[in-house]
Order: structure tokens, then C-alpha cells, then sequence
């Protein structure tokens, strides 16, 4: 029997908040909007032993040519719609911090900035608080 085709559609809410987040934080400027591109799986859960909630990859020279997106984030639409609009925006943040200012294309290591920064500001378990800051209303002091 044939296992069933993972079905994706486009996440305009991570590209509407990345968009947001990218103009409220200098760190980002070097991030083209209309060079990321989100998608959530539709007909599946995120495997049980899958520990992420995301996956990304980026196009560097020369296979960015031939593709009008650089940045690409997977995740499992579950996952993303089980998130509040706090959660979402760090995750979204956390995503875009790991887009290296330096090589187009290139996404930096989950454990080098994305956990250093978001665990030292936010904690361990931060991609499930509840009581996390609004990172688009509230006075955020990154630490790392």
C-alpha cells in the first residue's frame, strides 16, 4: 500500500508576522520578505519522535537563480495553529534570527544563536510557555 503524499499549502500568517517582525527589529534588515517562503502540511501530524517544530533550508549561490525564494520553512500546520500569537512570533523571530546576514542563503545552526538567544531571553522550554512577551508590543532585552 502507498503511503499517503504529504499536501502543503503557503502559511501567509508566518509570512504576514515575519513581515512585521522584520520592520520592528534592526537586527533583521538584511531579510528580503519576498525571498522567504512558508508552507504547512495540511494532511499529517508531525511525527512523535520529530522534535522540531520546523525545518528550514536556504538557497545559495548558484541554485538561488533559478528560484525567486531563498528561505524555505516546513512545519506541520498541528503544530502551528496549537501556537498563540505570542508563541507564534517567537518562532517566527527564532526562525528569522538564524538567516545568516553574511551569506544570503546560508541558515545558521539551531543551537548557535536560535537556542543561545531565545533560551537565555525566554528560557528553556520557551517554544511552549504561555507567558511569553509580545515581541511586537512589549519591551524585549535579548540576551546573547
Amino acid at each position: 500500500m502507498a503511503q499517503e503524499k504529504k499536501t502543503w499549502e503557503e502559511n501567509i500568517e508566518f509570512k504576514n508576522m515575519a513581515e512585521k517582525l522584520i520592520s520592528h527589529f534592526t537586527e533583521f534588515s538584511h531579510v528580503e520578505i519576498d525571498k522567504l517562503i512558508a508552507y504547512s502540511c495540511t494532511n499529517k501530524d508531525r511525527p512523535k519522535g520529530k522534535a522540531k517544530d520546523y525545518d528550514m533550508s536556504g538557497a545559495t549561490e548558484p541554485e538561488s537563480f533559478t528560484n525567486s525564494k531563498t528561505y524555505f520553512v516546513k512545519m506541520f500546520r498541528e503544530d502551528w495553529e496549537r501556537k498563540d500569537e505570542k508563541q507564534k512570533l517567537a518562532l517566527v523571530y527564532s526562525m528569522l534570527d538564524r538567516l545568516d546576514p553574511e551569506c544570503p542563503g546560508k541558515i545558521l545552526p539551531l543551537d548557535y544563536r536560535d537556542r543561545t538567544r531565545m533560551v537565555r531571553t525566554f528560557g528553556a522550554d520557551w517554544q511552549d510557555r504561555t507567558d511569553l512577551p509580545h515581541l511586537l508590543k512589549d519591551e524585549i532585552d535579548f540576551r546573547g
